[in-house]
């Protein structure tokens, strides 16, 4: 993911869990803020501690951005998103884990 188009700040993460609308399936989590600005979608990825160690944790976050990739021209554009894995993220088939992505961003309000 482009620096510009990343979520990083705790803050931004903190707001859209609060105001964000949200769905989820087994692998995943999202949370969609819609912004009126003008702006390419920005985009973070997390796991929850419950996920496994650090390790775990770090494969699931790779699996999820490969994802967002395959589906980022999907997200509205303005939106603020966190992404989420879960534990099944680990043992989700990769294509899966993409069409989760996508219907849960639609749920959310996240997709064109």
């Amino acid at each position: 993911m482009a620096q510009a188009g990343k979520l990083t700040s705790s803050a931004d993460f903190r707001r859209i869990y609060a105001e964000g609308k949200r769905a989820s399936s087994d692998a995943l989590a999202a949370h969609v803020l819609a912004t009126a600005e003008e702006r390419p979608a920005r985009v973070g990825v997390t796991a929850v501690r419950g996920l496994g160690g650090a390790v775990e944790r770090n494969l699931a976050k790779r699996r999820l951005r490969e994802a967002v990739r395959a589906v980022r021209g999907e997200i509205r554009e303005g939106a603020d998103v966190v992404v989420v894995a879960t534990p099944s993220a680990l043992t989700t088939s990769f294509q899966e884990m993409v069409d989760s992505l996508r219907r849960v961003l639609a749920e959310a309000g996240g997709c064109r």
